[in-house]
């Protein structure tokens, strides 16, 4: 029999432990390489510089889902700046989630994990693919993808777009 773990285990976990709780299991991933935290630092960097910096962070931080599931999304906007005294455990659902995929992890991001985040209610999950140099955008009301020049813009985040072209450039 597996065991089940819950949110209130997940919050026992020593801060800063590499783990995410997906579908009640605890997920241990090994630490990014360079490339992906370069690409997650690309795209932070141009959501602060519209957004602001209080309503734009990269992981880890966790995203409470409900009791068998908290993830740690690569880059998290949210509609409004979180209080700066916010718990963990209190996190508010975010705006956008953006997510750089590794081989690793990439079935988990695309199916289970982005399945959840539309469903508890965030209005566009960003899958970063840079071996295929590719950009979808999952949401409830229009999915869509660019690849090569081609740019895909956010719904929900005025004036925030990306080509994979210029994201994936030397």
């Amino acid at each position: 029999m597996e065991t089940v773990f819950t949110r209130a285990d997940y919050m026992q976990l020593p801060e800063g432990f590499p783990a995410q709780l997906i579908e009640g299991c605890l997920v241990k991933s090994p630490s990014p390489t360079y490339g992906h935290q370069f690409f997650i630092g690309r795209i932070y960097t141009r959501l602060r510089d519209l957004v602001g910096e209080r309503r734009v962070v990269m992981a880890p931080c966790d995203i409470p889902l409900d009791e068998l599931n908290v993830y740690q999304p690569d880059v998290v906007v949210w509609a409004d700046a979180p209080p700066m005294d916010v718990q963990q455990d209190d996190n508010p659902l975010p705006l956008i989630v953006l997510e750089v995929l590794s081989p690793s992890t990439e079935a988990q991001d695309r199916d289970v994990k982005t399945r959840r985040l539309l469903a508890a209610g965030v209005k566009e999950v960003w899958l970063v693919d840079p071996r295929r140099r590719r950009i979808q955008v999952a949401a409830v009301q229009r999915p869509r993808e660019a690849s090569d020049e081609r740019s895909v813009s956010s719904d929900v985040v005025p004036g925030f777009s990306l080509s994979p072209a210029d994201l994936f450039a030397d």
